[in-house]
C-alpha cells in the first residue's frame, strides 16, 4: 500500500450515479508530497462523484488555508484557500493526462489517484503575491527592508508625480504639431 493510497477513488467498483467523498488535507498531506512549495496546511475537500457507464465526473470544493512565507517579510503567513476544480475520467489502455481536465486511467484497474490533482488545485488559488496586511509584517526585517529600499516616495510625492504626468500629457510634442500641417483636405 502506497503513502497517498487513501487518496484513490475505486471509479470501477462504484456504482452509478452521484457519490460524495470528503478528505482533510493537513500537515501531514503535504508532508507526503514531494517536492512541493507548500509544507503546511489545513483544507477541507469535497468531491462529488457523478459516475456514467464510460467516464465520470469530478467536481472538487477545497476550503481552509495553507501557510506560505510573505512575499515582504518572508515571515509565514495564513492564505486562505477557497476554489473548486473539475475533472473528467475515462477508461483507457493506459493512464493519460494531457493537461486540461480530462484524464484517462486503465480500465482493469479503474482507481484514479487525486492527491496531485488536490495539491495542484491548491496551488492555484493562491495569489501570486502574498503578504500579510498592512503592519503585521516582521518590524525587524520590514525596518531593513525601507533601509535597503532604492526609492522612498511618500503618497503626496506620488499624488505629486501623476499631477505632473497629467499636466505632461497635455503639452503636445512640436513633431507631432508639424505633422499636422502635412494633411490634406480631399
Amino acid at each position: 500500500m502506497g503513502k497517498l493510497d487513501q487518496y484513490n477513488i475505486q471509479l470501477k467498483t462504484m456504482a452509478i450515479g452521484k457519490s460524495v467523498i470528503e478528505y482533510h488535507l493537513d500537515n501531514a498531506f503535504f508532508a507526503l508530497l514531494e517536492d512541493v512549495e507548500i509544507q503546511k496546511g489545513d483544507i477541507k475537500v469535497k468531491v462529488l462523484v457523478e459516475k456514467q457507464a464510460k467516464q465520470s465526473e469530478l467536481n472538487f470544493e477545497l476550503e481552509g488555508k495553507v501557510i506560505v512565507p510573505c512575499d515582504r517579510c518572508l515571515e509565514e503567513m495564513n492564505q486562505p484557500i477557497k476554489t473548486t476544480g473539475h475533472l473528467i475520467v475515462r477508461f483507457g489502455k493506459e493512464f493519460k493526462d494531457d493537461g486540461d481536465d480530462i484524464v484517462v486511467v486503465p480500465e482493469e484497474k479503474g482507481i484514479i489517484n487525486v492527491s496531485w490533482f488536490l495539491y495542484e488545485f491548491i496551488e492555484l488559488a493562491i495569489p501570486i503575491k502574498h503578504v500579510h496586511p498592512y503592519g503585521q509584517c516582521n518590524a525587524g526585517m520590514s525596518s531593513k527592508l525601507s533601509e535597503h529600499i532604492a526609492i522612498d516616495a511618500s503618497e503626496e510625492d506620488f499624488l505629486n508625480m501623476s499631477e505632473e504626468s497629467e499636466a505632461d500629457s497635455e503639452t503636445v510634442d512640436p513633431r507631432w504639431e508639424a505633422l499636422k500641417g502635412l494633411r490634406t483636405e480631399d
